[in-house]
């Protein structure tokens, strides 16, 4: 922050440039809304005049001044994040996909992937670690067999879910295959984890695995409505994205976070 000088000066755009370093110019147009910024909030009064507004002579009042400079610099500072942000979103690719119900007229459905070949498509292509995000599996879609085959081949594998300890024979079931099926060398690269909490008092649900989410090499990731289960990737309507992009970075850096705080499972269960 600048430091506070009380007092009152008369600047100009030359008074400014003078006390820059040498080799930085006061544009007219840094001028002009420098000087706007300071006498729309009362920092500055106009004393003389100029050819163009930057060329003008103000009174200013150097105490208000700089909290008016300090509360715009703060907005520029906010500003930037918020286009950084907008730029991670615009340098992503996203691509629609989706499951239908046969029966269904969907006019758009030609140019819309579906679900189970996107997500069986992404892991199979997968080199170094996928990361999966959801509350229900069975054990018949052949997507969990290619799940099962990750950790076989090198690729560390993550699975966030939920009530793994309840009775769910699919969920249960579908994990225990998983585990089953690899070779002892590579069950140390499937690890699962149990995002689920009940109130003991109330009886109620404090939070839980929802989310329905596929990383793969945080460099593509499906992010979408439907469980990985027989019902929602042949039968539902269910409407999913794959994006490719700076955005898969963040996504993956939040479900390391959740990943982390999620309670291990022993497998088989």
């Amino acid at each position: 922050m600048v430091d506070r000088c009380p007092g009152e000066i008369q600047v100009n755009r030359c008074t400014i440039e003078s006390n820059l370093s040498t080799d930085y110019d006061l544009s007219k147009e840094d001028a002009e809304r420098l000087f706007t910024g300071l006498v729309v909030n009362g920092a500055a009064k106009q004393t003389e005049g100029g050819h163009t507004f930057s060329d003008y002579t103000f009174k200013v009042d150097t105490e208000l001044a700089v909290d008016v400079l300090e509360i715009q610099r703060v907005a520029r500072v906010a500003l930037q994040h918020e286009e950084s942000q907008k730029s991670h979103i615009n340098n992503t690719k996203v691509e629609l996909i989706g499951t239908f119900p046969d029966e269904a007229s969907i006019s758009a459905a030609d140019d819309i992937g579906t679900i189970s070949d996107n997500i069986r498509n992404i892991i199979l292509d997968a080199e170094s670690n996928v990361k999966i995000a959801n509350p229900y599996f069975d054990p018949s879609p052949a997507v969990v067999g290619d799940i099962a085959s990750l950790a076989n081949r090198g690729v560390r594998t993550e699975i966030l879910t939920r009530e793994t300890s309840f009775e769910n024979a699919g969920l249960q079931l579908s994990l225990n295959s998983m585990y089953e099926s690899l070779d002892q060398s590579s069950k140390g690269k499937l690890s699962v984890r149990d995002l689920y909490r009940m109130n003991s008092t109330t009886g109620r649900q404090e939070f839980a695995t929802h989310a329905k989410v596929v990383v793969v090499d945080r460099e593509i990731c499906y992010i979408g409505s439907a469980n990985l289960t027989e019902t929602s990737l042949g039968n539902n309507f269910e409407l999913g994205v794959l994006l490719r992009g700076e955005l898969v970075e963040k996504i993956s850096d939040v479900y390391d976070d959740i990943f982390e705080y999620a309670s291990p499972v022993s497998l088989p269960i």
